[in-house]
């Protein structure tokens, strides 16, 4: 009936029913795998006399099967329609989804009767059924996925068994900026992580194929959809900014988008000509697009610290220090950075206890020893704590000799010094932490003048000088 219909041009321009019957598939395809391959086993172990008892069933599981393996037949020619897919592939795929339900059909016929001349055939079937799924589940991989999706990590000797390449060598990890090819290295895996499953060679939606710079370049059914200096008019650029609801966003099918840094720094390469190779540092990007990249790569100084794989604390270093008050927590799951707080304790803090402090060095990251009789010889062997990110110091008697002990702190984004001795002279010493985000200076002798100025000369810091 479908071939009746494709050859009067019923299906040349499907309506939208058929390509909403055709997205079923992949919701029904799961049946037949799932019933065949428990029929198969099903055989299988009703050859011990233990399992007999299930033979009756045996043939309803090959029956549903059946049922199932035609309906997604079905499903699956609708959703050709709508897919710009391999031919080669398409084919093979089709007609090893109808032999799969031919012999199913078989196993079927084949259990329900119990004569000896059947027995042979009836694990004929069972054969033939069995390789027939995987290999009809492997070239829908390749229609949905690319022709390479299953053997891309395949070791060398099986890549070569199957008439394929030996693996490309995975590019270097970039460590350093300047190293980073703008394409290979930056524009390429964001595409591929977020567009090639719809773009690459054995399913090119729009005639359009995103793995290589080439491809890309060439474009899809409507033209070009790059235009090199030209981000506003260029197609991949307008794609991926239309809203997240709208039928030309991509990528599209639920599919997790691109991040905003991702789409700036795509915007970027195409106006500055996209270029196919050339380092990221010698296209003279402007800072914001450094840091995108920075961050891309992992080389912002937040990625650097929390990507650490930081050791357990000694056992004996956290009972001493709880015991002479702290409170000591893990802050991740999967890694050993820890909160260490003072505040409670109804003791002041001394010099022993910053030096046991100091052994936790690689691990501490939070620090609030507030309201601890907190001294400036206290700061200067607090500042070797270079993995802080938070620190509360208010309610101690600090002054600006102490905070500057502070300065060589390059993770710090939070400094609390509320309730302090600082002064106006402080003030050259918080502009140098380049790290820092927010900082408390309330109830400080910092005049009205300096709170104003700091804020003019730092206008990403966060400065809060008056109850909250």
């Amino acid at each position: 009936m479908l071939g009746i219909a494709s050859s009067i041009g019923f299906l040349n321009d499907p309506a939208d029913i058929l390509i909403f019957l055709g997205r079923l598939h992949p919701l029904v395809v799961h049946l037949p795998i799932g019933f065949l391959l428990l029929g198969a086993l099903a055989q299988l172990a009703a050859r011990k006399s233990k399992f007999q008892a299930i033979t009756p069933l045996i043939s309803y599981v090959w029956a549903l099967g059946a049922i199932s393996a035609f309906f997604a037949i079905v499903f699956g020619y609708l959703l050709s329609l709508s897919g710009d897919y391999d031919s080669d592939t398409l084919f093979w795929h089709k007609w090893m989804g109808v032999g799969v339900l031919l012999f199913s059909i078989g196993c079927y016929y084949a259990t329900k009767k119990i004569t000896t001349s059947f027995v042979y055939t009836k694990w004929f079937f069972v054969g033939l059924t069995v390789v027939s799924v995987f290999i009809t589940g492997h070239l829908g991989g390749n229609l949905t996925h690319g022709s390479t999706y299953l053997l891309e990590f395949a070791p060398n000797a099986i890549r070569g068994l199957a008439g394929m390449p030996p693996k490309v060598e995975p590019r270097k990890k970039i460590t350093e900026l300047d190293s980073a090819d703008v394409f290979l290295d930056l524009i390429s895996p964001m595409l591929d992580s977020k567009c090639t499953s719809c773009h690459n060679d054995g399913k090119k939606k729009g005639k359009l194929e995103l793995t290589t710079y080439n491809e890309i370049m060439s474009g899809g059914e409507g033209g070009d959809v790059v235009i090199p200096g030209d981000a506003l008019n260029s197609e991949l650029f307008k794609r991926i900014t239309l809203p997240e609801d709208h039928d030309d966003f991509m990528p599209s099918e639920g599919k997790r988008p691109l991040t905003d840094n991702e789409v700036s720094l795509i915007e970027w390469w195409i106006n500055v000509g996209a270029p196919p190779d050339g380092y990221f540092t010698q296209f003279d990007p402007e800072q914001e697009f450094v840091a995108m990249a920075e961050n891309f790569f992992g080389l912002d100084r937040e990625n650097q610290l929390y990507g650490r794989a930081v050791e357990a604390p000694d056992k004996a270093l956290v009972d001493s220090l709880e015991s002479r008050g702290f409170v000591l927590n893990r802050l991740m799951k999967d890694n050993y950075f820890m909160d260490a707080n003072f505040s409670l304790s109804e003791r002041s803090l001394e010099s022993s206890d910053v030096e046991l402090l100091v052994q936790l060095k690689e691990q501490l990251i939070w620090l609030d020893i507030s309201n601890s009789n907190v001294h400036d010889t206290h700061l200067g062997t607090l500042g070797q704590l270079e993995n802080l990110v938070r620190l509360d110091v208010s309610g101690n008697a600090i002054t600006n000799v102490g905070v500057n002990h502070l300065v060589e702190l390059k993770n710090l984004e939070s400094l609390n010094l509320f309730d302090t001795r600082v002064s106006d002279g402080v003030l050259p010493v918080i502009s140098n932490m380049k790290a820092l985000q927010k900082v408390y200076l309330w109830q400080t002798d910092i005049s009205p003048e300096g709170i104003s100025k700091l804020r003019r000369e730092n206008s990403g810091l966060k400065i809060i000088s008056e109850r909250e």
